[in-house]
C-alpha cells in the first residue's frame, strides 16, 4: 500500500507518521519503508524499519523527486514499424496523468483513438499507412514529456487568500475545463500554478458548440467542486476565491 501526505512543519509530518503506524498495526501490517524531501539528518529521527534513498520514486502511478521535490513523468514508448488500434490504445492508457497536468496531450491521444473507431477498423487490423504516420509522429513527441517538472507544492505557508481561475472551452473535437491555482500571500509576489484539468471528446452524435460549451462549464463546475473540497481540508487556507472564464457566449 502507498500513501502520499505532505506537511509544512517536521513536527506534524512525525504525527502523520506516528498516526499512520497505528492505523496500520490494526490491520496486521508494518509501515516499513518510506522517502522524504527533509534532509538525511532530519530524517533519521524517524523510527522506521527502512529508509529509501532513492531520489526518484514512483508511487500511485507518479514520478515524485524528492530532491528537487517534482513529479515527472516517464513516457513508455513503444514505436513500431506497423501499428493496430490495440497498439494505439495500449500506448494510450501508458500515460497515466491522474489530475489532468498533461491535458493536451490526453485529449490529442482521445481523439486520434476516435478516429480509428470512426473508421472501423478490427483490433488486429494494420492501419492505413496515413493515419500509421500520424501516430508515429506523436508517439515521438512523447520522450519529450520526460523533460517536464512540475513543483509539488504550490500553496504557500503565509497565504492569506487563494484564488481558483477555471477555464472551459469546447471545440468540434472536443471540451474541457482547467484549473489555475493562486496564492496571495502576506508580504510576497503572488503565483499562478496549473491546479488541474479535465477533457471529454465530442461524441459521435452531432451537437452544437453552444451544447458543447454548456458541458464544458458543467465539466468545470464538478473539477471546481472537487478542488475546493479537497482546499478546505487544509489549514493554512484562509478565504477561497472562485472566478469562471468562458471565451464564448451561450446566446
Amino acid at each position: 500500500m502507498d500513501c502520499l501526505s505532505s506537511s509544512s512543519e517536521f513536527t506534524e509530518f512525525q504525527t502523520i507518521q506516528s498516526e499512520l503506524r497505528q492505523l496500520l498495526q490494526r490491520g496486521g501490517m508494518t509501515l516499513h519503508k518510506w522517502c522524504s524531501s527533509y534532509s538525511p539528518t532530519t530524517a533519521q529521527e524517524f523510527p522506521l524499519d527502512r529508509h529509501s534513498e532513492e531520489i526518484q520514486v514512483k508511487t500511485l502511478g507518479m514520478i515524485w523527486n524528492s530532491v528537487s521535490d517534482t513529479f515527472t513523468y516517464k513516457a513508455n514508448v513503444n514505436i513500431n514499424h506497423s501499428h493496430t488500434k490495440r497498439d494505439v490504445l495500449s500506448q494510450i492508457v501508458r500515460i497515466y496523468d491522474p489530475v489532468g497536468l498533461l491535458g493536451p496531450v490526453i485529449s490529442k491521444a482521445k481523439i486520434f483513438m476516435q478516429q480509428l473507431w470512426l473508421l472501423k477498423l478490427d483490433w488486429y487490423e494494420i492501419l492505413p499507412p496515413d493515419i500509421s504516420q500520424q501516430w508515429e509522429k506523436f508517439i515521438k513527441t512523447l520522450r519529450d514529456l520526460e523533460k517536464i517538472k512540475i513543483p509539488r507544492c504550490f500553496l504557500q505557508t503565509n497565504a492569506i487568500r487563494v484564488i481558483l481561475h477555471g477555464f472551459a472551452a469546447a471545440s468540434s473535437k472536443g471540451y474541457g475545463a482547467v484549473i489555475y491555482f493562486q496564492t496571495v500571500p502576506i508580504d510576497e509576489e503572488s503565483n499562478c500554478r496549473l491546479l488541474c484539468s479535465k477533457s471529454r471528446v465530442t461524441p459521435t452524435k452531432i451537437m452544437t458548440i453552444q451544447r458543447l460549451e454548456l458541458s464544458a462549464s458543467l465539466l468545470l463546475s464538478k473539477l471546481t467542486h472537487k478542488a475546493i473540497s479537497a482546499l478546505k481540508n487544509a489549514d493554512r487556507v484562509c478565504a477561497i476565491v472562485v472566478r469562471f472564464y468562458n471565451r464564448s457566449r451561450v446566446d
